[in-house]
């Protein structure tokens, strides 16, 4: 389900809209630097209100993009909102025989959570939207890897907050906690026992931070995991009155209960050093000598 030198990527908005072609021309660029090819959805640029273009073309563009064998791997050109106004309309039998994968994050969250329902990976990664600030190359060669099916590794320091640092694996499932809140009591709720739980957010007030976190733990989704990672929550507006606490305070709070690893500042998110995760997928998260954390994934597949 990974890409091969040669092989064709649809470039889509499935939710919100991108302002101009810039992404889909940064994207083009880098995709033709590593040996591949492009197509771009019709509607990717159409916009209406607050979606890129209506619900039928959004669904129609990533419709045919999942049922079109010779596209090997769908770029999300952006997030927003709208992915849940059409994922119960799509038709997946051609895909679950001929799997994919999808590449985004942010409001792609919900289509990650289908999929992997569906015992199919995903790739939580970039999307060009980002383009338009510096991406590190780091960033680019662990993206590319993780394209490719080869195995991405990297390093990041330990936060002070992190608890009960320890050596673990599982399979890693989660995305952006406001999409995942917004998905508990639907038949698109994510599996989280015995997982690794991800978890990334931008522009959310440390109330509504704390509310949803209050959330999933009463919805069981805090518990019996085989560790917690948070990634960037950016960009919070301020609390007023003062809130008392920070995000990883509020956290931590939350899964005070639990004894499992939890560790913070993960380099993914709405962030320009937004590094790869393969969601419904083993990670492997090691901590090295000189105390930095590591994230390894692919290792096993790359001997298959």
């Amino acid at each position: 389900m990974f890409v091969k030198k040669g092989d064709t990527v649809a470039l889509l908005s499935p939710a919100g809209p991108i302002p101009d072609d810039l992404a889909i021309k940064n994207a083009q660029k880098i995709l033709t630097q590593w040996g591949l090819k492009s197509v771009v959805g019709k509607n990717a640029l159409s916009k209406s209100g607050h979606f890129a273009g209506t619900d039928a073309q959004r669904l129609s563009d990533l419709q045919e993009a999942l049922d079109n064998p010779n596209i090997k791997m769908i770029w999300a050109l952006r997030g927003g909102y709208g992915s849940v106004r059409i994922v119960d309309d799509i038709n997946f039998t051609k895909f679950i025989n001929n799997p994919k994968l999808l590449v985004g994050f942010s409001d792609i969250t919900v289509l990650h959570s289908k999929i992997n329902q569906l015992n199919i990976p995903s790739l939580h990664a970039l999307m060009p939207v980002q383009f338009k600030d510096a991406i590190a190359d780091e960033v680019l060669q662990q993206t590319q890897n993780a394209f490719f099916g080869k195995t991405f590794d990297y390093r990041f320091n330990a936060s002070k907050y992190n608890k009960n640092s320890q050596e673990v694996s599982g399979v890693v499932v989660g995305g952006n906690l406001a999409n995942l809140y917004s998905l508990l009591g639907t038949p698109l709720d994510i599996d989280t026992q015995d997982k690794i739980l991800f978890i990334e957010d931008v522009g959310e007030q440390l109330y509504n931070i704390d509310r949803m976190m209050i959330a999933m733990k009463k919805a069981g989704k805090l518990a019996n995991l085989r560790a917690l990672v948070v990634g960037d929550f950016t960009d919070i507006p301020k609390n007023t009155p003062y809130f008392g606490k920070t995000y990883q305070e509020i956290i931590l709070e939350h899964t005070a209960d639990y004894d499992y690893p939890v560790f913070f500042d993960a380099p993914i998110g709405h962030i320009p050093y937004n590094y790869p995760l393969l969601l419904g997928e083993k990670l492997k998260i090691s901590i090295t000598k000189n105390e930095k954390v590591q994230f390894l994934q692919l290792d096993e597949a790359d001997e298959k």
